[in-house]
């Protein structure tokens, strides 16, 4: 399934005690599948996902920042859960 139209969602991240790591969601309004600047595993989910859905990702650390972590609330080699919703 490929889907050329830009999408718009947005997604929280928590570590696997259910602790939010960011107070705001991260949002992209209208991204273009094939040019996201996010994590591949949300990319790959919202890919076949429809407005209005929500879905949680169960996401290992090396599908989301892996051994660098993000420099600011992720340490490295740290599992996420994925809260996204089509906006």
């Amino acid at each position: 399934l490929f889907r050329s139209e830009n999408i718009s969602y947005q997604y929280d991240l928590y570590d696997f005690d259910e602790v939010k790591l960011y107070e705001k969601p991260k949002i992209n309004l209208h991204g273009v599948f094939g040019k996201f600047e996010e994590l591949k595993a949300v990319e790959d989910a919202v890919r076949y996902m429809k407005k209005g859905e929500q879905a949680t990702l169960l996401v290992p650390s090396v599908l989301a920042f892996g051994t660098y972590g993000d420099d600011e609330k992720i340490p490295n080699d740290m599992p996420l859960i994925i809260k996204i919703k089509i906006l």
